[in-house]
């Protein structure tokens, strides 16, 4: 949405929220120029002392933090000409981290589907959990196969500088893709920006927000029991992918007890191209709808094999793809993610 939209919308969303209190006399100033020290909409409202407070309202077309700390500056420049003023930002969607910086700096909010804050005078009005459209396309456009692919590159070495003609050759995503997802992450505040180059600035918070927005649904499951033993299982793997130059490694429990034992678990669990049917058969695996002990995926991107590597002679995806996995996985698969990040990730 663009800015000239959520503006044009403004007023009906501010009036609508502050219907809800009927002692409350809303009345829209004339929208004044637009300039650095004025708001884009300063909206009166009187109440039942007759009381004035001025609302000094912001719409922007994004919510992500860095635009929310934005407009949250555009406001304390505009404060010195009015009295008793509250600031107030509109967005289409405003994330859980805007909300709360808005709350720390005494800022108002409201969403396009009446989700909100605002506490000013003797007036509180908070509404969460209505499901927002704008969330889930701004989420289905952040953790995309192809900007999955920037991520993993991304968190590989969260040291490293990189410039973006790099990143989109090293994850094998067009320049355009690249340059968009690096615009999501600097709004979202996950990236630092020096010069040129970018680096993951929240790493942590960055794998956590992902793994909250990432499903092992996407990829294609295949179920199996064998008699054997998860080592005899894994080397008959090993050696059968060789041999047909597929594509493989080990994801979940079966890379994390290698990655950081904690948890231990008997069935094996392994990323796996090519035909699977085949492969079972070859492995005299036998399919079944619950109790297996072995699980291959069908990955739904190749990029699940970013930065994968062999740790004691065993293939397996890096510990970023097992942490979002183990997470995926639930039950103990939190307890043995939480043991990758501090272990290995050491962010």
């Amino acid at each position: 949405m663009k800015n000239t939209q959520i503006q044009s919308l403004a007023a009906q969303l501010i009036l609508a929220c502050l219907a809800e209190v009927p002692f409350l006399r809303p009345k829209i100033q004339r929208i004044p120029a637009k300039t650095d020290y004025c708001p884009d909409m300063v909206v009166d409202v009187f109440g039942k002392d007759k009381k004035k407070n001025t609302l000094l309202v912001e719409a922007k077309s994004n919510g992500q933090p860095r635009i929310i700390r934005d407009a949250i500056a555009q406001l304390a420049m505009c404060k010195d000409k009015y009295l008793n003023t509250y600031g107030i930002i509109i967005a289409p969607y405003i994330s859980g981290e805007s909300a709360a910086i808005c709350k720390n700096a005494g800022v108002g909010y409201l969403d396009l589907k009446g989700n909100c804050y605002l506490a000013f005078d003797s007036v509180y009005i908070e509404r969460t959990g209505i499901p927002n459209d704008s969330e889930r396309r701004d989420l289905r456009y952040m953790y995309s196969p192809k900007a999955e692919r920037v991520l993993r590159v991304l968190l590989k070495d969260v040291s490293k500088l990189w410039k973006i003609k790099e990143l989109a050759q090293s994850s094998g995503v067009s320049l355009g893709h690249t340059s968009n997802v690096k615009v999501r992450l600097g709004q979202a505040e996950f990236l630092d920006i020096e010069g040129n180059g970018i680096r993951v600035a929240r790493p942590k918070e960055l794998l956590e927000d992902w793994s909250k927005n990432y499903s092992m649904r996407r990829s294609e499951i295949h179920r199996f029991w064998s008699p054997l033993k998860s080592a005899e299982l894994e080397a008959e793997l090993f050696a059968y992918a060789r041999k047909e130059a597929l594509p493989y490694a080990l994801t979940g429990f079966s890379a994390g007890t290698i990655y950081a034992p904690m948890v231990i678990q008997p069935r094996l669990f392994a990323y796996c191209g090519g035909d699977i049917n085949k492969l079972a058969e070859a492995l005299r695996l036998k399919p079944v709808e619950s109790g297996e002990n072995v699980q291959l995926i069908t990955p739904y991107d190749d990029g699940v094999f970013i930065d994968s590597r062999k740790l004691y002679g065993k293939p397996m995806v890096s510990p970023v793809q097992t942490y979002l996995d183990l997470i995926a996985l639930g039950g103990r698969g939190g307890e043995a993610a939480k043991s990758i990040m501090e272990q290995v990730l050491k962010w």
